[in-house]
């Protein structure tokens, strides 16, 4: 629980604007980083002043293949102080970049600091970029003191990354409860915590798991990502309300079946990124395209959560509902044997026919 709290509010200073410094495990590495969206007019002469060297703007391995920059890792850019603000915010996520804007110093970045870095950002569902600058003081300084007389939240790298470790996952029902829903009065609703995240997790379950209890009873699953436009208000430039709408009857119809439900918004950027990745569709970028210009891969999730829920209802065996042959990759790789793949078949509409064809060409959906 230390971690979260944490990390909350490392959220909390970094959505301010506010600089955060991070440390190596010996204190001798020590790092100045201000998220960059959040940047003010001051934000880079501080950098200076503070760090004694100069600023650099960090970018993700997707920004930098976005700028045709050659590497396979993250890499920083020397920030040129004539640039103005929103020619940073261009250089780090902007769809129109400038010409004449000369990019000078590009450096790979492969630290475990930098990396950590870009984990806490994407974590927190801000926009994978940062301003950062080596603290370069005399070696008989102490960096907290520093920190603490500056009104600058500090933390070794050691801290946070238990965060970001595999691990055991560590799942607890917390409470069960009937849940009649238009298509069925016979279903459940079970609320879980997962290492002790302050998310809630949970699924739907139709009917009755292995109510035979024959080791041939497999049960029907559909690992749902939330999607806040298209499951609750029908948005047409998606299938996701329709795919969940399909999955339910499918399991009312065969009288059984569950829903695992993921906060996973905008393939688990988040639903301001997500917005943020539809006004670029509206600029013309297909939805692959405009999560890398954002920085982002084009899918962010994960299913851990997921398996470690249907371990926890006693499943080992499932069939999948779903399209995505990344997800059967994945559930298979962590010990959930996918028996049978079920397809939806969603019709596109005149709005998201784009967005499917994405889906398929460059994202290896099936809908076939």
């Amino acid at each position: 629980m230390k971690h979260n709290l944490q990390f909350e509010r490392i959220l909390f200073e970094l959505n301010k604007g506010n600089n955060i410094i991070l440390s190596d495990n010996d204190n001798r590495y020590n790092i100045l980083f201000t998220a960059t969206e959040a940047i003010n007019e001051d934000t880079i002469n501080f950098h200076k002043n503070f760090s004694k060297s100069f600023p650099n703007l960090l970018l993700s391995p997707e920004r930098c293949k976005t700028l045709n920059i050659k590497t396979d890792y993250c890499c920083s850019i020397i920030i040129n102080s004539k640039w103005t603000q929103n020619q940073i915010y261009n250089l780090a996520f902007g769809n129109n970049m400038e010409n004449n804007l000369k990019l000078n110093g590009v450096i790979e970045e492969k630290s475990k600091l930098i990396n950590l870095i870009l984990k806490i950002l994407k974590k927190g569902k801000l926009l994978p970029s940062c301003i950062f600058s080596i603290i370069k003081h005399s070696l008989n300084f102490q960096v907290e003191q520093l920190a603490l007389k500056n009104k600058i939240f500090f933390f070794n790298m050691l801290e946070l990354e238990e965060l970001f470790e595999v691990k055991k996952s560590d799942v607890e029902i917390i409470v069960k409860a009937k849940l009649p829903i238009k298509k069925t009065k016979n279903a459940e609703i079970i609320v879980f915590k997962y290492n002790n995240e302050p998310k809630e997790y949970f699924c739907i379950i139709i009917g009755k798991i292995n109510e035979k209890k024959s080791s041939n009873s497999v049960p029907t699953v559909r690992i749902h990502s939330q999607c806040v436009t298209g499951d609750i208000f029908q948005s047409m430039k998606c299938d996701c309300g329709e795919q969940l709408d399909k999955s339910l009857d499918l399991m009312v119809n065969n009288g059984e079946g569950i829903i695992v439900y993921l906060p996973q918004e905008g393939r688990n950027i988040g639903l301001t990124n997500k917005i943020r990745a539809y006004k670029l569709q509206e600029d013309g970028l297909d939805t692959v395209d405009a999560n890398f210009t954002l920085g982002f891969r084009d899918d962010e999730r994960s299913y851990d959560v997921a398996v470690a829920i249907l371990k926890k209802l006693n499943l080992k065996k499932i069939n999948l509902i779903t399209n995505n042959p990344n997800k059967i990759q994945k559930l298979n790789e962590e010990g959930l044997k996918v028996v049978k793949v079920v397809k939806l078949k969603i019709k596109p509409n005149k709005i998201n026919k784009n967005y499917i064809y994405t889906k398929k060409n460059r994202s290896n959906h099936i809908f076939d």
